[in-house]
C-alpha cells in the first residue's frame, strides 16, 4: 500500500486529523501517515520522506529551515508529490528559504482574492470530481523557458480555475510533482471526492492530463467517429466528432454498453447531416472493441 503522509512538524494551522478524515484508504488506495515531530530530528527527514508516495503540507506557520528547503525539493525530484497550501501573502514569517523554495517551485499568489464557483479543467483527469470554495488567490507561474530548464519543470498545468485563473496548480519537475493550492476550503467535507481522487493520481503516478493521442473509433460510414477517456474513478469524457469538427464532449459516469449506445445514438440523432447514421449495432461494436465495462 502506498504511503500518503501529513505534516505537523511545520505548525501546520490546520489539524492534520482533519486531512486524514478526509481521505478513503480504500477509494485512494493509500496508507495515511501523520508525520510528527522526532526527539532530536527534524519530522521531515530523508526517511520519512522517502516512504511518502504523497505528502501534505498546509498552512504551514513555522520557518522553513535550509534543511528543510533541500529534502523537500529532493523529494519533488526524486518521484514525491508534495501537495503544498498555502496561507495569504505575505509570507515572510515563513522565513528566506521558504521563499528560495517558492521561487524555485516558479509560483507566487496574486495579493487580493477571486470568488465564486471553481471549475474543474475538462482536459485533466479529475473530471467529475466535486469541488467547493468561495474565495482563493490566483496562482501565477513562471513560464521563462531558461528558469524552466534550469530547475527541471517540465510544465504546470490547472487542475482549478476561478475567473478563468488557476487558484490550484501541479507543476511536474523532474522524475515527481508538486500541487499548489490556495485556499484551506478545500479541506471540507464536501470536497473529500476531489482530495480522494487527487491522492489517487498523485501516488499511484498517474499523469493529471488526459492524453491527447487517444485513437479516434469510426462509426458507421465514417463520417461519425468517437474518442473515450478514463479519467479517474467511475468518470469518463466522451467527444464525439462528425468529419473533423468535434460537436459534443461531455463527462460521463460509468453505465452499461446498452445505456452508453443509448446515449450516443441519441446525441447522433440530433445532427442534422445528410445520409444514414451509424446504427445502435455499429455504435456497440465500437464499444466491445473499447471493451467497455469489462
Amino acid at each position: 500500500m502506498r504511503i500518503c503522509s501529513v505534516d505537523t512538524t511545520l505548525n501546520e494551522e490546520l489539524p492534520a486529523k482533519q486531512i486524514v478524515n478526509l481521505i478513503d484508504s480504500k477509494i485512494a488506495q493509500v496508507e495515511t501517515n501523520i508525520v510528527r515531530k522526532k526527539v532530536g530530528g527534524i519530522g521531515l527527514d530523508r526517511k520519512t520522506l522517502e516512504k511518502s508516495h504523497v505528502l501534505f503540507i498546509t498552512l504551514p506557520r513555522k520557518k522553513i529551515t535550509q534543511e528543510i528547503y533541500i529534502e523537500l525539493i529532493s523529494y519533488i525530484d526524486i518521484g514525491g508529490t508534495l501537495i503544498l497550501t498555502l496561507p495569504s501573502p505575505p509570507w515572510e514569517g515563513l522565513g528566506r528559504f521558504f521563499e528560495e523554495m517558492i521561487k524555485e517551485l516558479g509560483i507566487s499568489f496574486q495579493s487580493k482574492y477571486v470568488y465564486g464557483l471553481p471549475k474543474i479543467p475538462s482536459n485533466t483527469r479529475l473530471i467529475g470530481s466535486k469541488l467547493t470554495i468561495t474565495k482563493a488567490h490566483v496562482i501565477e507561474f513562471n513560464v521563462n523557458k531558461n528558469f524552466l530548464k534550469e530547475n527541471g519543470i517540465k510544465k504546470y498545468v490547472p487542475l482549478a480555475l476561478m475567473d478563468k485563473e488557476p487558484v490550484i496548480l501541479a507543476g511536474y519537475k523532474r522524475r515527481g510533482k508538486f500541487v499548489i493550492i490556495s485556499s484551506p476550503e478545500v479541506f471540507t467535507e464536501s470536497n473529500s471526492d476531489f482530495l480522494n481522487r487527487l491522492v489517487l493520481l498523485s501516488s499511484q503516478k498517474i499523469d493529471y492530463i488526459l492524453s491527447d493521442k487517444i485513437e479516434r473509433y469510426t462509426l458507421g460510414d465514417g463520417n461519425f467517429s468517437l474518442q473515450l477517456q478514463h479519467g479517474s474513478l467511475q468518470n469518463y469524457l466522451l467527444s464525439l466528432y462528425h468529419h473533423n469538427f468535434m460537436f459534443l464532449q461531455k463527462e460521463i459516469l460509468f453505465i452499461s454498453k446498452e445505456d452508453l449506445t443509448e446515449c450516443i445514438s441519441k446525441e447522433l440523432v440530433k445532427q442534422k447531416v445528410l445520409g444514414d447514421l451509424p446504427s445502435k449495432q455499429e455504435i456497440m461494436k465500437i464499444l466491445e472493441k473499447l471493451k467497455w465495462g469489462d
